[in-house]
């Protein structure tokens, strides 16, 4: 069983909007640091910084593309965990 340190850890990793945003943008095909700058409307330090926070975590995966460097989602579920937390969030605001 994972200790409470290490799920506290997973989740303020990815309790950020912008991180939510890139998690979203990059969903169905790896992105390299510029796509995502360009698509978020973000500079490219504050998309890096970002970035290495869900690499750390080892969210994300990191790949070369010649100078460039692109990212996909190492496990998939996360999505669905974003998704049922906004579901969750709806159910608890109805109460």
């Amino acid at each position: 069983m994972v200790n409470e340190n290490k799920i506290a850890s997973f989740f303020k990793a990815i309790a950020h909007p912008t991180r939510i945003n890139i998690l979203r943008a990059i969903e169905e095909n790896d992105f390299c640091v510029n796509d995502i700058s360009d698509l978020l409307k973000l500079n490219q330090p504050n998309t890096s910084q970002h970035l290495a926070i869900l690499k750390n975590k080892n969210i994300l995966v990191k790949t070369k593309k010649g100078n460039e460097v692109c990212y996909r989602i190492k496990d998939p579920s996360i999505m669905k965990l974003i998704e049922d937390a906004g579901t969750i969030i709806e159910r608890l605001k109805e109460e």
